[in-house]
């Protein structure tokens, strides 16, 4: 059980941190740098936003646990389960950002899904 909380948390936490690092660089726009100055005004932007800091928070715990887990179980079981993290956020990209996703992207996400569900039907740990 304490396998299916760790690897549920670290596909979750990935998720929201990506989710939430591209709703946070929308609000800053797109980035053209043309001098030192808008570089820093930039930066500025970037490490004073809410929900660019909360997304680095996310993927920060969802490394520090990826590491904890890789120390418990084989790299070959737990990379397979966290690529269900590209499902996810296709899906919360969709349903919370609003982005279109092509006809030919969600056959790709199918496919991921198909392989995780045969990665996690495996016993190794």
């Amino acid at each position: 059980m304490k396998k299916f909380i760790a690897l549920l948390l670290i596909v979750v936490l990935q998720v929201i941190g990506n989710v939430c690092l591209s709703y946070g660089m929308q609000q800053v726009g797109a980035i053209k740098i043309s001098n030192i100055w808008t570089f820093l005004t930039v930066g500025i932007q970037i490490i004073t936003n809410p929900w660019i800091i909360g997304g680095v928070a996310c993927l920060a715990a969802f490394f520090i646990l990826f590491l904890v887990t890789l120390s418990h179980l084989d790299l070959s079981y737990v990379l397979p389960i966290n690529a269900s993290q590209y499902v996810l956020t296709a899906l919360f990209a969709w349903l919370i950002l609003g982005e279109i996703i092509s006809p030919n992207r969600w056959i790709g996400i199918f496919l991921v899904t198909v392989g995780i569900l045969i990665v996690s039907q495996s016993d190794r740990n």
